[in-house]
């Protein structure tokens, strides 16, 4: 976790990215602790013109790109058959 980013000519960039350091499972779900870095910090969404926007929550698309609901997650077993809970 020690990343660091260079230029071109190989000189440690100036600011160095931003990241935040992230955790996924307290260790007692049963599963191993996982520690990362999201680099994402310095993320800015831009616009065609380069200007800055704020980017929009996902919205669910048909084919002809017209927006549909989302339907409720279904699990299904190796054959794609609809599990039942």
């Amino acid at each position: 976790m020690t990343y660091k980013r260079h230029e071109s000519n190989n000189t440690e960039s100036d600011p160095q990215p931003g990241s935040v350091s992230k955790t996924l499972y307290s260790g007692t779900e049963g599963w191993s602790t996982v520690a990362w870095k999201d680099w994402n910090a310095d993320y800015q969404a831009r616009k065609v013109d380069n200007s800055t926007r704020t980017p929009g929550t996902y919205q669910a698309r048909k084919a002809d790109n017209s927006t549909r609901t989302p339907a409720a997650y279904q699990r299904h077993d190796k054959d794609n058959n609809a599990v039942e809970a």
